[in-house]
């Protein structure tokens, strides 16, 4: 947001000014040999000065996470059947994943399709 590099040029550690800015923010950092100032705790006393905040971003998680799981209308989305193969693998994909192309088996070599409904 403020445009501060705070990882390593490969962005696998967080360096000295990420450590700056977690303790501005309350967050207690410590250096880790292998990935930098990336163990975090939140202390009691910040803990308590962000509880509303915690818990309204909470509540709006779960709800987006619930509208998207059932398509934001109160209705569970249908879940794709798995696809199968001619040796009996299956595998789930995205409806989009499947119409995109061919998935083939590595194993028996046929393309992976829709499973049939079972009665």
């Amino acid at each position: 947001m403020r445009g501060i590099k705070d990882t390593s040029r490969q962005g696998r550690w967080h360096n000295a000014r990420f450590k700056t800015l977690a303790t501005e923010l309350g967050i207690e950092v410590t250096k880790d040999p292998r990935h930098g100032w990336s163990p975090t705790t939140l202390p009691e006393h910040t803990r308590s000065a962000y509880t509303d905040t915690i818990d309204q971003l909470g509540r709006a998680l779960r709800m987006h996470r619930s509208a998207e799981l059932t398509g934001g209308n109160g209705t569970k989305t249908k879940t794709p059947p798995p696809c199968v193969c001619d040796c009996g693998r299956r595998i789930r994909v995205a409806p989009t994943v499947l119409a995109a192309g061919p998935i083939t088996c590595g194993v028996c070599g046929a393309d992976f399709a829709p499973e049939e409904d079972q009665p």
